[in-house]
């Protein structure tokens, strides 16, 4: 479960539903894929999850309370509930709302919309507001938040409303008898916006609110910083692919003029190294919302404007944002990087906000001392970013980028950074050298994968593409066309184990190929499909066929991670309020619906190594797939004392037998100096979480046994710390 990028509709009671939820499928590109959908006739939860064995997603009916379950495990609030600054600020700036509306003399009247845990609730009842309304839209939260409030013993002052905020009446027989005089709400993402921040307001302002009432958090501030960054650029356009002594590959002018999509990026930025970009401005105070004023409108853009710090092109936008959550301006929540963080490198970490990269159009060029003016513009979910200089004018509004090549609407972010990988595409080129001749007549099995036009360039006879989607193979026939490989390289809009000896022209296929990478794959052993694929191809082989890759490992590593378990960790106290009842909640809801292993990007998330990584299995491409399940036991001593969160795993395709492709730590680096570990960038991981998270020494080990199952083509682990015994 990524956590972080459910949008979760019950926390705030949202005053749009649908729209809102279907552009979290388009804005967040990390988004699992397995999500569920309620069938219009049988009303049964839906959930779609990968099978291995076709590379497809496949429907599942589930039971019917697995939506519910889902919904609650999967939502943010474990990982915000940890978030100590984020607590503590939103207690003291409810504290002195409260001081000021009371120093008028007025009964302190409080709003809660999307209590969630009916923490701000609490709050502002134990800082001595007279009456506290708290709104949840989400019955099952709203009966835990009934449950945790009369826990704590304010359930004489504190009324939970199982209602969305626009659904609130107010009067004599309303939900509300009087409208409230203080809002205190959390309804920001890391676009801060995205969660429908801005119709919430303004709806609540309009029907619920007094006309002198106070917000916490007072106000917003969007802050944006224009870097240079090729690394960034990577994840943005698909640049000229070089093949050394074969020219380059080159993208489609389509994709090269395309603006892309206009979704977030939503990183950890403290990651992203600062030799990776250079900054060209100063960071930027963009524009702001007044949530107390409720002065600002759904759609607004601003010019900012200030001088190149460098010589260089402006190629993306960085952006973070600002809470203050009083009316003097002396509590101040940044979700600023820790690179220019006011507290550093102890900036406080969170994941349900984030930073975010927004992409320009094209790259500008400036000179060192250039007026550079940056344009940001927002309607009442998103925001995007244009960059200007002296001899062109700002817009006054800017156009929402769309992607009209197509290629930003199937290759993700990282998939744009896997397929410009130098050192990546090098690899593929040094071994495909050694197999590929004048005569070869190859087949690519992967997803919108430049092998086959790489193939084509090293002189191979023929070349055949199966492209399971239609989508990938319309881009790829852009690139073909191109480079004009259309005589050498035939796409085919069907799936390995369809094809035919007429699909092939009666060839015989004497190079297989494959990245691999599908789209569909969740897990790093996902893409075991090519196996699959070439299994069923083998009466369409020749006898001597070469495969690339020709077989892989399972590969693992423990780590004491210095976030990541906050995901998964029991809240049980938040300045001195009991949530134990909302731990139970999650806790019963995640084992009803989820698995066991995660997939993340572990670049963003550091950690610890506990052990030397180890090999859990190996697959063998060139022989016949198991009948029967594979089991394989093993025991990896600990190297390193520590809390043992949980278990990296990735997969490693050897490509010959010196060069190797891995899909998760980098080379033979088991760690940087300073013990931190180093992972590709452009993979996810999967982390299979020990939820005791046991205390672990040098001299103790840790069992695994891991199990193939090749009629489904899934594994099932389970590892077991051996503790020394005293």
């Amino acid at each position: 479960m990524i956590r972080r990028r459910i949008l979760v509709l019950w926390r705030a009671g949202r005053s749009c539903s649908s729209p809102l939820g279907n552009r979290a499928f388009l804005t967040f590109p990390k988004l699992r894929r397995e999500f569920s959908v309620c069938s219009r006739m049988s009303q049964a939860p839906l959930s779609s999850r990968v099978n291995p064995t076709t590379g497809a997603l496949e429907w599942v009916v589930e039971d019917e309370s697995y939506d519910y379950h889902q919904e609650i495990a999967r939502s943010a609030y474990t990982d915000m509930l940890h978030d100590d600054e984020r607590n503590k600020k939103y207690y003291e700036g409810i504290r002195r709302a409260i001081s000021i509306i009371r120093g008028r003399g007025q009964e302190v009247r409080v709003l809660d919309i999307g209590t969630g845990t009916g923490l701000l609730a609490m709050m502002a009842a134990e800082c001595g507001a007279d009456s506290v309304h708290a709104c949840e839209a989400f019955p099952p939260i709203a009966e835990a938040a009934k449950k945790i409030v009369a826990v704590n013993g304010f359930a004489d002052k504190i009324t939970v409303i199982s209602k969305r905020s626009t659904e609130v009446t107010v009067g004599p027989d309303g939900d509300m008898p009087v409208r409230a005089n203080i809002l205190a709400t959390e309804v920001f993402d890391t676009e801060l916006i995205g969660e429908g921040a801005i119709p919430t307001y303004l709806h609540a302002h309009k029907y619920l609110l007094t006309d002198d009432c106070i917000c916490v958090p007072h106000k917003a501030v969007v802050k944006a910083q224009i870097v240079q960054s090729d690394f960034v650029w990577s994840w943005h356009k698909l640049q000229p692919i070089p093949i050394s002594g074969h020219g380059d590959i080159l993208p489609h002018p389509e994709m090269t003029s395309c603006s892309g999509a206009a979704s977030v990026h939503d990183i950890q930025l403290s990651q992203v190294s600062p030799d990776q970009f250079q900054p060209i401005t100063e960071p930027l105070s963009v524009i702001d919302f007044n949530f107390t004023k409720g002065d600002f409108t759904e759609n607004r853009t601003r010019n900012v404007s200030c001088e190149s710090l460098i010589t260089g092109k402006c190629q993306g936008v960085f952006m973070w944002w600002d809470l203050t959550m009083d009316t003097e301006g002396k509590v101040i929540l940044s979700t600023a990087p820790t690179w220019c963080h006011e507290n550093g490198s102890k900036a406080p970490w969170r994941d349900h906000w984030m930073q975010a990269v927004y992409f320009l159009d094209q790259p500008v060029q400036v000179e060192k001392g250039d007026a550079v003016t940056l344009t940001m513009t927002h309607d009442d979910y998103s925001q995007w970013f244009d960059v200007s200089t002296r001899d062109e004018s700002p817009p006054t509004q800017q156009v929402r980028p769309v992607c009209r090549c197509g290629a930003h609407v199937v290759w993700s972010r990282p998939r744009f950074g896997m397929l410009n990988s130098k050192d990546r595409t090098n690899k593929f080129v040094r071994a495909m050298k050694k197999i590929i001749t004048n005569d070869s007549i190859c087949l690519s099995v992967s997803d919108g994968s430049m092998l086959p036009l790489i193939a084509a360039r090293l002189g191979a006879k023929q070349v055949y593409s199966a492209e399971s989607s239609s989508m990938c193979r319309r881009v790829m026939d852009k690139v073909v066309e191109v480079n004009s490989l259309g005589s050498k390289v035939k796409l085919l809009d069907q799936r390995a184990q369809d094809l035919s000896a007429k699909d092939l022209d009666s060839n015989k296929i004497d190079v297989l190929l494959t990245e691999p990478f599908f789209i569909t794959t969740l897990l790093p052993w996902h893409n075991l499909y090519l196996w699959y694929a070439w299994s069923a191809l083998r009466p369409l082989l020749a006898p001597d066929v070469k495969m690339l890759p020709s077989s892989a490992k399972l590969m693992g590593i423990a780590i004491q991670f210095d976030d990541l378990w906050k995901f998964h960790a029991p809240v049980k106290s938040i300045e001195g309020f009991n949530v134990r009842i909302f731990d139970n909640v999650v806790q019963k809801s995640s084992d009803c619906s989820d698995a066991a292993t995660d997939p993340h990007h572990l670049w963003e998330y550091p950690g610890r190594p506990l052990t030397q990584q180890f090999e859990l299995m190996t697959f063998d491409f060139s022989k016949a797939i198991p009948e029967d399940k594979s089991v394989r036991n093993g025991v990896i001593d600990f190297s390193s004392r520590g809390t043992c969160h949980g278990i990296a795993l990735w997969m490693e395709y050897d490509l010959d037998e010196t060069t190797t492709i891995s899909t998760g730590l980098q080379e033979d680096n088991t760690g940087s100096g300073d013990g931190r570990l180093v992972w590709d960038m452009h993979s996810k991981q999967g982390v299979h979480f020990i939820k005791r998270n046991p205390e672990v020494k040098e001299d103790e080990s840790l069992n695994f046994e891991v199990t193939f199952n090749p009629s489904s083509g899934n594994l099932h682990f389970n590892f077991k710390v051996n503790h020394r015994q005293c």
